[in-house]
This record gives C-alpha cells, structure tokens and sequence, in this order.
C-alpha cells in the first residue's frame, strides 16, 4: 500500500455541499488573499471542482501540489506563486452573468417553434475555451453556446450547439486547428445523448 506524503499547508477551507462555480470562486478568493509560498488545502463535493481546479490554476499560475479523491470528496492543495493572478471580482461577476444568458437562450431556444432545435453539441476542456469559441464563430453554421445539457455531464460547462453531424464535425475540426480545447460531440437521439466523436 502506498502511503502519501503529508503535505503541510497553512490554511483550510471546506466547500462540501457547494456547487458549480462556487467552490472555485471561493477557492480563488481565499488563494487572493494569502501571501506567497502559502498553500491552502481544499476540500469540497462538487462533482466537477476538479477539472475547475486545473483549468483555474492553468490560468492564474498558482501550483496545484496534489489532487486527492476520497469518500466522494475533492481534496486539493494549492501553493500561492509570486506570478499567481487571480481573477477579480468584477471577472466573476460577469461569469455568473454569462450563466444567466445561457440559460435564457436555451430556454428561448426551447420555446421557439420556427427554429429547428440542436441535435449536436460539441463539448470543451473549460468553459472559457467554450466563450472563445463562440466569439471566434460569431454563429457559423448556425451554432449556439448553452449550457451543457445534465445528461451529458452533470457539471459547469457550456457546449456549442448545432443540427447536423455534419457542421459538428467541421467546426469541431476547426476549432481543433484554431487551438481550441475541444472535448467530444455528441448526439441527441430520442431524448438520450450519445458519444459520438472522437
């Protein structure tokens, strides 16, 4: 049996019970507020913190030490670097609006009787890499960022919609070209999702 090193830190905070994004905007807070070479320990029960968790320190460039799994829960610590930046408030702030637009979309998407509805989505890395490839199609072949139906994953994210496998395919195609951190797409066939590519 493998025994773990102990990782001594100086700060702790329970997230248990919170879901997407506040964990991670919580953990992001409290990391803004410690002094360099600090680490924090983090413990939380949201399905999707970890993949957060990475994606948060790609960007901010603070070190993720290790990444633990246990009982269901999420345990994570993370040492505050001298090029750490974590977002503002103001950054979060307009991630939780993007959610309510989202949301408002799918729902007037839903409603809307005259437009064909989506039957493929194409899913991301992180939902930053979602927002970017929005702005880079500006609506090609007819594709809509919303969030990311439960059935396929149960955690924050968006997917780009669109009908068709076809136009699924070339725009995952190009965005994979452009750099994007595509994931999959996936196909909506009498009200269940399926994995279709790669």
């Amino acid at each position: 049996m493998e025994v773990k090193e102990e990782i001594g830190f100086d700060k702790e905070l329970n997230l248990e019970g919170l879901v997407c994004p506040v964990p991670i905007v919580m953990t992001s807070e409290t990391v803004k507020k410690m002094k360099e070479g600090e680490v924090l320990k983090v413990v939380a029960t949201d399905p999707g913190f970890e993949r957060d968790l990475w994606n948060w320190s790609k960007q901010t460039k603070n070190e993720l030490i290790r990444v633990e799994k246990e009982n269901g829960k999420t345990i994570a610590y993370i040492r505050k670097t001298s090029e750490g930046k974590e977002p503002s408030i103001g950054y979060w702030i307009r991630f939780h609006a993007l959610g309510v637009k989202l949301h408002l979309r799918l729902f007037l998407l839903k409603l809307n009787p005259f437009v064909k509805k989506p039957d493929h989505f194409i899913t991301f890395v992180a939902i930053s890499e979602g927002t970017r490839a929005e702005k880079f199609l500006k609506g090609k072949l007819g594709s809509v960022l919303i969030p990311i139906p439960d059935e396929i994953d149960p955690r924050c994210g968006v997917v780009l919609a669109v009908r068709g496998e076809d136009k699924a395919r070339k725009l995952y195609e190009e965005l994979s070209r452009e750099g994007f951190g595509v994931e999959a797409i996936y196909r909506k066939r009498n009200g269940s999702y399926e994995r279709i590519y790669p």
